[in-house]
């Protein structure tokens, strides 16, 4: 199979424990690149949080692409237009918000790649520590949000999101999808944004057959991409539920699990 396309969540898959990229996988990318297939970033972090990832990979030099919070953001990185956005509606996040606070669920959401929340908790400086954006607190942040936004989470710990996951079952309501990325992170999207449908998407204005995609991922929110692409890729880390979807496993995020398959592959 030729492929065209390779797509990589970023957190625990891309990047490694310390938050940087691997010089053999930074290697083979690059190189991919250079015989024309497209490398696609695909995360539940903002824009502004991949950004970084994005320039060691040159993906604006090559017309690559990233799909951000989710793929509620789809940002062309050689132009740097954003092509797509679908976004959570003011209403829609008022019902989600109030969801989470009746349960004691601190909540946070992002406006103009800003940090926006309300509160303490111990895991509140996560989010700020992965993608380097900054925070801004408010007193009342059902009152400051007045417009739509790529997607709200709620954080607390791990049996307690769990829990909540899984009752949910994906679906908030009928124009809200739910899922985790960090065990300890819930997110809700619009009902039509996810790593999977915006894939789609997107290799529908390339060109692009679901065959000659190849995709690498670890957590419940890279699931339909991986089920998606040609070639679903689960990392050595990645939770039992990927691992069970994918076509193939190889080495976790902090080895050559993803040099080692592209080599292999391409």
């Amino acid at each position: 199979m030729q492929y065209k396309m390779i797509v990589l969540d970023m957190d625990d898959t891309l990047l490694t424990s310390d938050n940087t990229i691997l010089d053999s996988t930074k290697e083979v990318l690059i190189e991919a690149q250079k015989k024309g297939i497209k490398v696609v970033l695909a995360s539940g972090r903002p824009t502004g949080g991949m950004l970084d990832a994005a320039k060691t990979l040159k993906l604006a030099e090559y017309g690559s692409y990233i799909l951000s919070y989710n793929g509620a953001e789809v940002t062309d990185m050689q132009t740097g237009e954003r092509i797509a956005e679908t976004y959570v509606s003011k209403a829609s996040f008022d019902e989600v918000y109030d969801y989470l606070k009746a349960r004691d669920v601190f909540v946070l959401t992002y406006i103009d790649n800003t940090i926006v929340y309300e509160g303490t908790h111990e895991y509140m400086n996560v989010e700020h520590e992965l993608t380097g954006l900054p925070m801004q607190p408010v007193d009342d942040l059902k009152a400051f949000v007045q417009n739509n936004v790529p997607k709200l989470m709620g954080v607390d710990d791990i049996d307690k999101i769990s829990a909540m996951n899984e009752t949910i079952g994906g679906k908030f309501n009928d124009d809200i999808h739910a899922t985790t990325s960090k065990p300890f992170f819930l997110e809700f999207m619009n009902k039509n944004v996810s790593k999977g449908k915006v894939l789609k998407q997107l290799i529908d204005k390339l060109g692009i057959q679901p065959s000659e995609v190849m995709a690498f991922g670890d957590s419940n929110n890279d699931k339909d991409m991986l089920e998606f692409a040609g070639l679903g890729v689960a990392m050595g880390n990645a939770n039992d539920n990927i691992k069970a979807i994918a076509d193939v496993i190889t080495d976790d995020h902090n080895q050559d699990g993803i040099a080692r398959i592209v080599k292999q592959y391409l």
